[in-house]
């Protein structure tokens, strides 16, 4: 184990938050805010912690191989979320470290939860803050899924690499260059939705703020009553294609940008998802035209952008949704879980992993009719091999038993039973809002007990990090030579 290495990376990413924390320094300066000073000192400090580490750990085999990289996919957001929560604690929201720690955590790993009463009072660098941290975390996961989670076998990215074929070296530059490919798509998708959004009507901050968090399908609003607030349809609209670009797998862009156009509507795994997305508003809208009264063109409205931002794990909403009633809280649990492509920013068990689940189901009962009939499972005509196959199913085993697990112990601390189960799979399918009135798109977490706000915090970087490669590091046998 190179743990030099591991460590030196860590340094590189503490420096590069501390500078990212005068960004809202800045803010709050230009607008006579004393909170500039919180993030200037913390920032000064995070960056020489960085540097520190960095002149520490510094090594000229500064290579990682697939042990190093999961132990730093799990430490890097731990260490993040730890370091991004000081300015938060540190504020004049009163916060305590707790609050700090699950509201920086809820950030970093995209998932939207939040503990803030009063959004509308806080100081403009406060905000835009919460909105780095979950473009940053964006970030990361995306290229985390580029990085590390073909070595898992469970992510459909060893079908764009072929680790046999070609030397280590070669496939490391790929995925390097892939990744800076991928960055910048997303740091123009985010510049656009930011443009877009502003010529919709909605403020120059505000559309900066949600732009960030629209790419990053994180949710995270400057108002307390989120998208709602501007009860705009030209925002939604942009929102809701800003969330569906967000969910789809950002290595089909890099492929469109490199001539090759129909690889995003060709590919089996879009087309399951905005099938999915269709399916699932026109359900949502009959249902809120059949059993709330409202009018059909309205309910399309309502049923498409909160459907929508529960599926893609962004968690934005315009209305309470906890008040639908129980087949459409039925329904939306099960989006939430789902989430969307593989590859992109949101959380959930993914379109790819559902879609290999059915055709295992398929293969299953092909066998049982034709016993000696030996049946491949194939996806987009790449063949899919039992080793992915199986960590395939293994992860949606554990996401779902997670979920169980973590409501159990939710139940247990006190909360009822539907804030404990979606308290869960918001948190292990990083989406946001949960489906009671309690934690809902009209409340927050923050009557929630301690206890149940360090449980979520470790849920969320669990479910961020695909379960996978914090259980491998947990293994006796991974830290054996």
């Amino acid at each position: 184990m190179n743990f030099r290495s591991v460590l030196y990376i860590i340094g590189l990413l503490i420096s590069t938050l501390g500078c990212m924390m005068f960004i809202p320094a800045m803010f709050d300066l230009l607008n006579n805010h004393q909170e500039w000073r919180i993030f200037a000192s913390t920032g000064i400090i995070s960056f020489l912690m960085g540097i520190t580490i960095i002149l520490a750990f510094r090594n000229k085999n500064t290579k990682i191989g697939s042990k190093e990289t999961f132990l730093l996919s799990v430490l890097s957001w731990i260490f993040l979320a730890g370091i991004s929560a000081l300015p938060l604690y540190l504020s004049n929201l009163n916060l305590s470290y707790t609050d700090a720690f699950f509201e920086a955590t809820s950030g970093i790993t995209t998932t939207g939860s939040t503990i803030l009463t009063n959004m509308e009072n806080a100081s403009k660098g406060l905000l835009i803050w919460r909105s780095i941290l979950q473009w940053l975390g964006g970030i990361g996961i995306i290229v985390m899924a580029v990085a590390a989670l073909p070595l898992l076998h469970m992510s459909g990215f060893q079908l764009f690499f072929s680790e046999q074929a070609e030397p280590s070296d070669k496939l490391r530059e790929r995925v390097k260059n892939l990744a800076i490919s991928i960055i910048m798509i997303y740091s123009f998708f985010t510049f656009i939705c930011a443009l877009l959004l502003y010529l919709a009507g909605m403020p120059l901050f505000d559309s900066i703020c949600h732009a960030m968090t629209t790419i990053a399908t994180g949710g995270y609003s400057t108002q307390n009553a989120s998208i709602g607030h501007y009860e705009n349809i030209s925002i939604e609209i942009v929102i809701i294609l800003g969330m569906i670009m967000a969910s789809l797998p950002f290595i089909l862009y890099v492929k469109t940008f490199n001539n090759n156009i129909k690889s995003i509507f060709t590919d089996k795994q879009v087309k399951g998802f905005l099938l999915l997305i269709l399916l699932s508003v026109f359900i949502i809208a009959i249902w809120l035209n059949a059993k709330l009264n409202i009018n059909f063109i309205e309910a399309i409205r309502i049923s498409a952008f909160n459907v929508i931002s529960i599926i893609t794990g962004t968690g934005y909403s315009t209305t309470d949704f906890s008040k639908w009633g129980g087949f459409a809280i039925g329904l939306l649990f099960i989006f939430m879980l789902i989430g969307g492509c593989t590859g992109s920013t949101t959380g959930g068990i993914k379109i790819f992993r559902i879609q290999i689940l059915f055709k295992v189901v398929i293969q299953q009962i092909q066998k049982i009719i034709r016993p000696h009939q030996i049946v491949k499972i194939t996806y987009s005509k790449a063949l899919i091999d039992d080793k992915t196959t199986l960590a395939i199913l293994a992860l949606i085993f554990l996401f779902i038993a997670s979920v169980f697990i973590i409501a159990a112990i939710l139940y247990f601390m006190g909360l009822d039973l539907l804030t404990s189960f979606s308290a869960a799979a918001t948190s292990i399918a990083v989406v946001g809002p949960g489906l009671s009135s309690e934690i809902g798109p009209l409340g927050n977490f923050s009557s929630l007990p301690d206890q149940a706000k360090w449980t979520l915090s470790i849920a969320m970087i669990i479910g961020r990090l695909e379960f996978l490669a914090v259980l491998i590091i947990l293994m006796p046998s991974f830290w054996r030579k």
